[in-house]
């Protein structure tokens, strides 16, 4: 076999001063020849490269043999007796949608969205929603994961779409259905929205089954009803409680985890008359609300930073509002309500765990443990008011998803929706360490391994992080680990501050101007499983997903000694330009604002794409993207791309490898393609082998196309270019 290198980057020269500080802004614009180009040559590089690494192959072979070994189940809902969720099998590109008549019932298919595929490009249920009664589901249909939702209605039993089909609709994982079962209500973005504004103004309509949707009316945004204080970038949804005279209007500003609440009468609503009073503002530290007759139940940080559940009449003020469930030392995650309790997640460290409180008179009321079969992550909780009990889907690092059913007294029964998988972890361990930060902050860590790995510095690891919006970096059950646990690989993971681990603190200290927190503490962690023995720095990889980039970016530039590799997965890297680019204002909350020199000077600090040097010995660096993903745009990896290889002529490898699929959305292959090219790459740079496939030379970008093409705003990451 020949020696391998890997390919001259590509060299990027521009003109400095055309742009400031940001010479690489003409990538923003993506229907831009001149960007296409980039964009096409560096995911034909990438792809060249990728595919040649030594191993790839068996990799590939390996992953999707533990990937077909079992049907997966998720989005478990109830609607009167039936029970729907999406299934995908071995057999099965993309989900598909099944019920069943119960929990124990017999199942069938109710949609497959492979009837909406056109040749290559896959087709995905990007959400749905049944009925009350079960008769009807809504649901949202997009190509090649791109999100971009078209909602239809099908007819459980006929097995038949209804005829109407309503475009720009990808907002509605919450459509809420009239508890008549007759009529719903759903989120649409405005006709013509584009750039920056893409998702401004998203409004609420109603549709009423049986009646054309070109007479839908708006029934919540700003305005409507007497509708006030709602932000231009939210994601509105609707609550409408069963037995209750009330629905809530939940205005969810971008990430941010506090919601506003409007309320009004149903009746009113449903003759699109509704007469909207503001119940909740986002001061008031409400994330969650659960309707129940005249009262709501509030799930609220206000007062108590590990969350607690308060308890109003929905015609009260807020003021009036009472314990219901107490604070304790877990946080409160989510909330439930059956018929006999409150049921919570709530987490210590990123470990899920059951708890409820029995309903009934006003006053704080003791929470109970429900003991759980292992340290887990509670996936999906899935209640009905009407119906005692609470089915859990559960899963772990190194623990294959289990739906429970548990019972008024605590007790837990395993139900027929999820089969076991044919793959086997018993060899497998994992252990919750602790090390201290820059500041002496304790910040956990999880580390999943084979039971015969020794502390002898040698292991190939790689480290994951998130860090951002409260969100808890939860276990997640992934059969194709195994193909890197079982080769001795460790695969770790470091809680940083600014997710939601423990609770609001934690999430507070790891956001706008403390967000450079995140970044430190995954500094801190990546040096702690080194000098414990997991690892070495040769033998070290650092990963992570959108917002993990700015921890895992950030600490590869600040400190490359410290990594053999660095895997950005649709990454935001640029964050003073990501307000600009289609999803970029709902990030203002949880990072702050460029459109002033201060908000400016904060995020250049915690930027990946502002930390880069020119002539710097980085990590090697595999940057993956969508072209269709409507979360992250194309330019904020491309930008990180060009500007790495632009600065680092001779370094290690700088890939950007883009494909057709998104956040969600992603097909089987996919997702096999993506973990194969991941840990070959790692293992390639633990092993230092160069690679070097036979290519052309790719051309430069010249200083006059760079200024020409500098746009005043972006364009939809749809309209890129593929390998």
């Amino acid at each position: 076999m020949k020696p391998l290198r890997w390919l001259v980057p590509l060299v990027v020269t521009v003109a400095v001063a055309q742009e400031g500080d940001d010479p690489f802004r003409f990538l923003e614009n993506l229907s831009a020849p001149e960007s296409q180009s980039f964009y096409r040559e560096q995911a034909t590089r990438a792809r060249a490269t990728l595919d040649v690494i030594p191993g790839r192959p068996a990799m590939l072979e390996r992953i999707r043999a533990l990937s077909e070994s079992a049907p997966v189940v998720t989005r478990v809902k109830l609607a009167g007796k039936r029970v729907f969720y999406l299934k995908l099998t071995p057999r099965q590109s993309t989900a598909v949608l099944y019920v069943r008549e119960g929990l124990a019932g017999a199942e069938r298919v109710v949609l497959d969205p492979e009837r909406f595929s056109h040749g290559p490009v896959r087709a995905s249920i990007d959400w749905y929603a049944p009925s009350p009664d079960g008769r009807h589901v809504a649901y949202g249909v997009s190509l090649g994961g791109g999100e971009d939702s078209v909602l239809r209605v099908l007819a459980v039993d006929a097995g038949r779409d209804l005829p109407v089909e309503i475009d720009r609709t990808r907002f509605n994982a919450d459509l809420a259905w009239h508890p008549d079962s007759r009529s719903f209500y759903y989120a649409r973005v405005p006709e013509g929205n584009q750039g920056a504004r893409r998702y401004a103004n998203i409004r609420l309509y109603h549709h009423v089954l049986g009646r054309p949707a070109i007479r839908d009316e708006i029934v919540f945004a700003s305005g409507v009803g007497g509708a006030r204080d709602v932000p231009e970038f939210v994601y509105p949804s609707l609550h409408l409680p069963l037995e209750s005279p009330f629905a809530y209007a939940i205005a969810r500003e971008g990430v941010r985890r506090e919601i506003a609440v409007h309320v009004a009468e149903q009746g009113d609503l449903a003759k699109g008359r509704p007469r909207w009073r503001k119940l909740v503002g986002y001061e008031d530290g409400v994330t969650a609300i659960e309707g129940w007759k005249e009262d709501l139940l509030l799930l609220t940080h206000r007062g108590a930073p590990n969350l607690h559940v308060v308890r109003m009449k929905a015609t009260a003020a807020i003021g009036t509002a009472r314990p219901a469930v107490p604070e304790g030392d877990a946080v409160i995650q989510e909330m439930a309500l059956a018929r006999d309790a409150i049921y919570l997640r709530t987490s210590v460290g990123g470990v899920d765990r059951l708890e409820k409180t029995p309903t009934g008179l006003f006053g704080s009321r003791t929470r109970q443990f429900v003991r759980l079969p292992f340290d887990n992550a509670i996936s999906e909780l899935i209640a009905d008011p009407r119906t005692a009990g609470v089915v859990v889907r559960l899963q772990g690092w190194i623990e294959p998803p289990a739906i429970l059913q548990v019972d008024v007294k605590g007790d837990l029964h395993r139900t027929a929706l999820q089969p076991p998988p044919v793959a086997d972890f018993s060899g497998m361990d994992e252990v919750r360490l602790y090390t201290r930060s820059h500041d002496g902050a304790s910040i956990p860590v999880t580390l999943v391994y084979k039971k015969t790995t020794t502390l002898n510095g040698a292991n190939p690891t790689i480290l994951v992080a998130f860090g951002s919006y409260g969100m808890t970096l939860a276990p997640t059950f992934d059969p194709a680990l195994l193909a890197w646990l079982e080769r001795g690989g460790v695969y770790a993971i470091a809680h940083v501050r600014g997710g939601g681990e423990h609770g609001l603190a934690w999430h507070m200290a790891g956001m706008r101007a403390q967000k450079v927190n995140t970044v430190l503490d995954f500094i801190a962690v990546a040096e702690f499983i080194s000098a414990y023995g997991f690892t070495s720095p040769a033998k070290l990889a650092a990963m992570g997903t959108g917002a993990g980039a700015i921890p895992v970016g950030g600490a590869a530039m600040r400190r490359p000694e410290l990594f053999a590799a660095a895997i950005l997965r649709s990454p935001m890297t640029d964050l003073v330009r990501l307000e600009f680019t289609p999803n970029g204002p709902a990030n203002i909350p949880e990072f702050g604002t460029s459109t002033s020199p201060a908000g400016a000077a904060m995020l250049r600090v915690i930027s990946p794409l502002h930390q880069v040097k020119d002539a710097m010995p980085y990590p090697a660096v595999l940057l993956t993207a969508a072209a269709n993903d409507p979360w992250i745009s194309l330019s904020q990896p491309g930008k990180m791309a060009a500007r790495l290889q632009a600065g680092n002529p001779g370094g290690k490898p700088v890939l950007l490898r883009i494909d057709d699929a998104a956040h969600a959305g992603r097909t089987r292959t996919q997702h096999d393609e993506d973990l194969a090219d991941i840990f070959s790459f790692a293992l390639w740079q633990f092993e230092r082998a160069p690679v070097a496939p036979a290519l052309p030379e790719p051309h430069p970008v010249t200083p006059a196309q760079a200024g020409a093409q500098s746009p005043s705003g972006t364009q939809s990451a749809s309209e890129a270019p593929t390998q």
